[in-house]
Order: structure tokens, then sequence, then C-alpha cells
């Protein structure tokens, strides 16, 4: 006898021949497999029940009560995802035909040598293992490709709508349901699907399903075989007697249950399979963890900003002329690159670069910083110091490191006469040649301690004259357009002890 550690495969054999099923199960034991037996159709039937596992499913073609073709039917309706091997004394081509159209991966005429069977239960296997490889290669590159996609993104919004673009590309669902909890229970997120909006009863049960999964934190698949339906779900069946399968997963990361996807099918397609299941189970995972580290970000994000308003504010605290000035920049530079389609990671530089843009006025002597006439020359060379002063105070925190060129050159002009390095066109990096646009902006429509505000014609004008040889001419052409937006007004309604939320009125 081969001894086998683990068994290579379980095997149901079906037959009414108590001999032949002694013979099988005792060659087919020493090769290893794990060997269950049934009489007939019928029990094999209630035994698929409790066999999840089962791998191989040989059957005999006539035996009394359910033939081995009618039992072959009931697989394909989802009893069980095992292979089916036909076995019968009564063999012809058109029964083997038959047997394979129905779904049966081979045939085996009867009597037959067992080392025939042998080879015929090896040859099932060893395809089934290379198909089962090569499923878990495909649902591999399914859940990188999630992740990969699902790591690219750091707000809630932008997380969802790939989380749902990934969903209905991997399993074409009918109706999607995405609920998450908010501190306040779980609410619905997204509803997708005319199933769902044309029948509010369905919506109502699928809230009720998510709620029960996401308190229990275990996945489930909902049969429904010939609109009978069949699960221990205890909402009832669906009220929808087109639906055929419901996939149902928490969304859990460290033992907490964040949320819930619930995906409907209808009578147009295939059932949800097992597999099927499984693979949402991770998607469901993945998910909620970026979910919860979007949360974590956000929370960092918001610590993060207090702390650079603090910076802000300790430079503003020197000149009352300024206060408000940095955070009206920030949030003027993160709309024109909005308006630009700048990526969502430039959004936040530019916010962040605006918010510290004049941090180097800190060391600037507050007889010059509040000078209520114009500089004298030796006193500009002291203020056209405060970007390299900037840079130097910045450079002593890493997280800050992406936004020095910003801090640096936001006083560069395109056509090479600016300060400190007198960069030209290109030179300059494209988030310093916004946020210059924007706080040349500022300052001109804001008292200073030498001058009122200035007029908008006249802002206009300057900004214009200016254009092609302070300022890139596409960015002053492209601001001056937002400017004369009605919407703009909006945007100067800040409120200068920093409480503006970056999420929601800088979404891209």
């Amino acid at each position: 006898m081969v001894a086998h550690d683990e068994p290579r495969a379980s095997i149901l054999i079906v037959d009414d021949e108590q001999s032949l099923l002694d013979i099988c199960q005792e060659s087919l034991t020493e090769a290893g497999y794990s060997i269950h037996i049934a009489h007939n159709g019928t029990t094999a039937l209630k035994m698929l029940e409790h066999l999840p596992g089962l791998d191989l499913i040989i059957s005999d073609l006539r035996m009394p009560g359910m033939s081995g073709l009618d039992l072959m039917k009931k697989l394909k309706e989802g009893a069980s995802e095992a292979d089916f091997l036909i076995m019968t004394g009564f063999g012809s081509i058109e029964t083997a035909v038959e047997s394979i159209r129905l779904g049966a991966v081979d045939y085996l005429p009867k009597p037959f040598n067992i080392s025939h069977l042998l080879l015929k239960v090896e040859k099932i296997l060893q395809i089934r293992r290379n198909r089962e490889d090569r499923k878990k290669l495909s649902n591999l590159v399914r859940v990188l490709n999630l992740s990969q996609a699902m790591n690219t993104k750091l707000d809630m919004k932008s997380l969802t709508n790939e989380f749902l673009s990934q969903i209905q590309k991997n399993f074409n669902p009918d109706g999607t349901v995405f609920l998450l909890e908010d501190g306040t229970g779980l609410q619905s997120k997204a509803m997708r699907g005319a199933l769902l909006r044309n029948n509010p009863q369905l919506a109502t049960w699928v809230k009720q399903l998510g709620e029960r999964i996401f308190r229990q934190q275990l996945p489930e698949l909902i049969l429904l075989k010939n609109k009978k339906f069949s699960s221990m779900c205890t909402e009832g069946p669906p009220p929808d007697e087109s639906i055929t399968s419901v996939m149902v997963a928490p969304m859990t990361t460290r033992m907490k249950s964040i949320g819930a996807i619930v995906l409907l099918r209808n009578s147009s397609k295939d059932e949800y399979s097992r597999e099927q299941s499984q693979l949402l189970n991770v998607f469901a995972a993945h998910t909620a963890s970026a979910f919860e580290n979007a949360r974590l970000y956000g929370q960092l994000w918001d610590m993060n900003l207090e702390v650079i308003r603090s910076f802000a504010q300790a430079v503003e605290a020197k000149d009352v002329y300024t206060r408000g000035h940095s955070e009206r920049v920030a949030i003027y530079a993160t709309h024109l690159g909005n308006r630009l389609n700048l990526s969502r990671q430039d959004l936040h530089l530019l916010y962040t670069g605006g918010i510290l843009h004049d941090i180097g006025k800190i060391g600037i002597p507050d007889i010059i910083l509040n000078k209520p006439s114009k500089l004298t020359n030796e006193e500009f060379v002291v203020m056209q110091r405060h970007p390299e002063l900037g840079r130097a105070i910045l450079n002593q925190v890493k997280s800050f490191s992406e936004i020095l060129p910003i801090i640096f050159y936001h006083h560069e002009r395109v056509d090479g006469t600016g300060y400190p390095m007198g960069l030209q066109q290109e030179e300059i990096p494209l988030l310093a040649r916004i946020l210059s646009v924007v706080d040349a902006f500022e300052a001109m429509t804001s008292d200073r301690a030498y001058r009122k505000a200035l007029p908008m014609d006249v802002v206009r004008d300057l900004l214009q004259n200016g254009a092609g040889r302070q300022w890139q001419e596409d960015l002053v052409k492209v601001w001056l357009e937002e400017v004369s937006k009605p919407s703009f007004a909006n945007l100067q309604q800040v409120n200068i002890a920093g409480h503006v939320a970056f999420d929601e009125s800088y979404d891209a």
C-alpha cells in the first residue's frame, strides 16, 4: 500500500453494484485518494451537502431512482463543483456524446481494468489541478490589480468609485449595494443597478442582509434554484423572483467590520459560484484595509494641517496686514491646480505650499516686514532671503521635502529676472509657477502696510502686462478666467482661523 500524508483528492463513487464499489474503493484508497461511496443518485445528492471539497464524482449511468445523467444535471445547478466521470455497461457513441455534452469530463465503459480506471482518474485530476492553478493565478492577478488600483487613492470618494469599478469588472453584477459604518451606523454609500432602482423593497432587503453580515463578519452565498429559496438567510427570500444568486461579504480589518458589499444576479446570467464568493471576500478584505488606511491618512493630514497652519500664523503674527494671506493663497493655488486637472497629490502639495510659502519671513526683521513705505535696495535684498530661509526651516522636516521647491522658487520669473536663482520658463517647477500667479493676485487684492487693495481692473491689467515676463502666460489666462466667474466670490470668503475642509472644497 502506498502511504500518503494527505489525500491526493476527494472522490465520490456512485453505483448500485456493491462488488464494483468495493473494488474501486480499495484500489483508489491504496492510490492515496479519500473515497466516499453512495448506492444511488439520491443518496449521493444528499452526501454532497456535506462534501464541499469534493474533486471528482465517478457515477454509474443507469441506477434505480436517479440516473447518473440526472445526478450530473443537479451538479450543474450548483450542488457541487466536482468533475464528473460516467461509467456504464450499456455504452454507445450516443451515450458518450450526451454525457460529455451535459458536462462529464470523460466516459468509462464497463467492464474496465482497474489500472485503466486509475489512469483515467489521475488524468482528470491533473487537468483539474492545472485548471485550478490557472484560476488561482487569474484570481491573484485580479487581487493584485485591485490592490494596485486602491493604493493610488487616499480619499473615500475615489476609493469608493475605484472599488465599485473593480467589482463591476470582475463580478458583473446586476445590482450592487455598498455599505459603510460612519460612526452613526451602517449607511448605504452606493446603490447601483436597475434591479434596485425599480424595487425599493429589494433595496430594504439587501440593506438588512448587509447589516447581518456586517455584524456576523462572515460571507454568504445565496442560491435560488427553480424559484425556490434555499438558504439559511434569516431575511427570507429576496422580493424579486428574477434574482438567481446573491453574494455578500463583510468589509473587515483587524477583526473589526467597517461595512459590507452585496452583489445580485438575475436569471440573465449564471449563478455566482463558491469560488467567486471567496474572491469577493478577498476583495472586500483588501478594500477594507484601503479604507482604513485612508481614514488614518485623513487623521494624519488633519494633524499635519494644524501644525502647518500654526507655522503660517507665527509669520502672520508679525505682520497684521498679511493675516489670512497664506490661507487664501493656498486655496487659490489649489483651485487653479484643480482647473488644470492636476493630480490629487499635486493639489495637496499646492495647498501645503501655499500655507507655508512665506514661512521664511519669520526670519525677516519686523522693521522691514512692516515698513509702511517702499523698501530700499538694501532692505529688499534682505526681504529676498525669505524663500531661502523658508527652505532651510522646512528642510528639517522630512515630510515637507516635496514642497521645498514650491517654497524656494515661488518668486522666480519666467523671463529669468526673479529670485533667488534667476530660473526661467520650465526651469521653474510647475507648482511654483502656479503659486507665483495666485500669490501676486492675492497680494494685489489685499491691503498692505504701504497701500490699500488695488481695484480689480488694475489687478487684471497688471497680471496681463506681466504675462510672459513675470508669470507663465497661459496660467495667467486661466486664472483670470476663473476670477471672472461669479462663483469666484465663494473662494474669497476664507475663514482666517483656517477651518477650510480641503476634501470638500477641492476634490478633483
